[in-house]
């Protein structure tokens, strides 16, 4: 995340930087994350860094698509989310398939909160568990994460 920031101080016009939000999000990838997220028109590309337990790191990719241009915007997108913990069996990983939905909210100038609902499905799974080989499920896991972001710049 630190090097999305820096390229685009470094790299980009002002008017690019504008457009970039930083935040936390609870809920959804991790318990807890911090995000940042680039939005151009009414599209946006949003990193997502978070634990659940402390003994596991989550990142998250995800593009979004806003619909209007109101206070409130709803929108829908598709991204990756990978995990990987470690447990007294071993390290497990996975690999998952997310698509958001939900409405951002500016509440004021440069803050913003917003409510998603993740439908994940995982697409690749190792457990800690060596012994453990059952597949991944192939059903649709909501998750609902709430967000706060701050717009650097306008």
């Amino acid at each position: 995340m630190l090097a999305l920031v820096t390229l685009c101080s470094a790299a980009a016009t002002d008017t690019a930087c504008a457009q970039y939000r930083f935040g936390l999000s609870l809920g959804g990838a991790s318990t807890v994350a911090l995000v940042v997220e680039y939005r151009w028109e009414h599209q946006g590309l949003e990193v997502q860094a978070g634990t659940w337990q402390f003994r596991d790191l989550s990142l998250s990719v995800t593009g979004k698509q806003y619909v209007g241009s109101r206070a409130v915007e709803p929108f829908v997108g598709a991204g990756l989310w990978a995990i990987v913990a470690r447990a007294e069996e071993g390290t497990g990983y996975g690999l998952i398939g997310r698509i958001p939905t939900g409405f951002d909210w500016d509440v004021a100038s440069r803050h913003a909160v917003a409510l998603t609902i993740y439908l994940n499905r995982a697409l690749a799974l190792k457990r800690p568990d060596p012994e453990d080989r059952r597949p991944p499920r192939k059903t649709l896991v909501p998750l609902p994460e709430l967000s706060y972001r701050w717009q650097s710049g306008r």
